[in-house]
């Protein structure tokens, strides 16, 4: 499934697995990142196309469902 380009400007939270620190970032970061570091706990994570399709399928519903907005989305993932 490919990852929408409608949610390339919404912003997105994603929670680390590690210690649970949010960071926002927009759609686009999403699409292209393969890691990050965490804030919190200094970590390298990978971002595995599987979790970035969860991700954008939660902010996708949560604007269909009305719980989010174009720019607000759903709770974080994680």
């Amino acid at each position: 499934m490919p990852l929408s380009q409608k949610l390339s400007s919404v912003e997105m939270t994603l929670k680390c697995p590690g210690c649970g620190n949010e960071f926002t970032k927009p759609g686009r970061w999403f699409i292209v990142a393969a890691h990050y570091r965490c804030e919190g706990c200094q970590r390298l994570h990978r971002l595995p196309y599987p979790e970035k399709v969860e991700l954008f399928e939660r902010y996708a519903q949560g604007c269909e469902d009305g719980l989010g907005s174009i720019d607000s989305g759903p709770a974080p993932l994680g």
